[in-house]
């Protein structure tokens, strides 16, 4: 099997498409589901960890394009040494299970303003400053970041104590509750971000299509 492999990667026209196919669709699907939890009448509320493994997966076939270049030229030491770096650099980055939260379909000042809700119902008192708030105690500290691009805000979660990281899913449960009550009309945003993500849709599908015969022929090679 590793010397099909080898052989797949020795076949430029198969690997290029199999590569450009394997960049576009995670794009594409990430668009389109992006749209329809735009189009929805609630927003959508998840983790900080679960947003970046879900942006990684759509980044990873880009840092992986490398890959069959290293196995034309045998260089595998590069290689599995370039992986380690990027897995260390991924579980670096990865935030903690805690770190916050995400908030899709959803404005600035909405967003402001069911958070301070969810503050007053675990009964959390504090100040502003800027787009930070922190608490009376100085246990807890949440920061505002805004990608209207998106139509998303990000709820970046600081615990100064360890006592107060219970309050970290306080938060959540206490946003959820709130954003389950809100409705709204479908965004223009959405809609397009749907149309984006079907227009890469067809693309990669029109592409496997062309090389349908090079591709299964390939695959003989390797599992044949």
């Amino acid at each position: 099997m590793f010397r099909g492999a080898i052989m797949l990667a020795d076949s430029y026209q198969v690997v290029d498409v199999l590569m450009l196919v394997g960049n576009i669709l995670p794009l594409a699907v990430y668009f389109l589901v992006l749209g329809l939890i735009n189009s929805h009448a609630h927003p959508c509320l998840i983790t900080s960890r679960s947003d970046f493994l879900a942006l990684t997966s759509v980044m990873l076939p880009v840092l992986l394009w490398p890959v069959p270049e290293f196995v034309r030229a045998g260089m595998y030491g590069p290689l599995l040494a370039g992986l380690l770096i990027a897995a260390l650099v991924f579980y670096y980055m990865l935030p903690a299970r805690d770190a916050g939260f995400v908030v899709y379909n959803i404005s600035r000042s909405r967003c402001l303003k069911l958070l301070e809700q969810a503050f007053r119902g675990l009964g959390l008192r504090g100040s502003w400053h800027d787009n930070v708030w922190t608490s009376e105690d100085a246990d807890l500290s949440v920061e505002l970041r805004e990608f209207s691009l998106l139509h998303n805000v990000a709820l970046h979660i600081d615990v100064l104590r360890e006592d107060a990281r219970p309050l970290v899913h306080g938060i959540g449960v206490q946003l959820a509750q709130r954003l389950g009550s809100v409705s709204q009309l479908p965004s223009t945003m959405g809609a397009g971000l749907v149309v984006v993500g079907v227009m890469l849709l067809i693309f990669p599908m029109w592409m496997v299509g062309r090389h349908i015969e090079d591709i299964v022929d390939a695959m003989t090679h390797i599992f044949g």
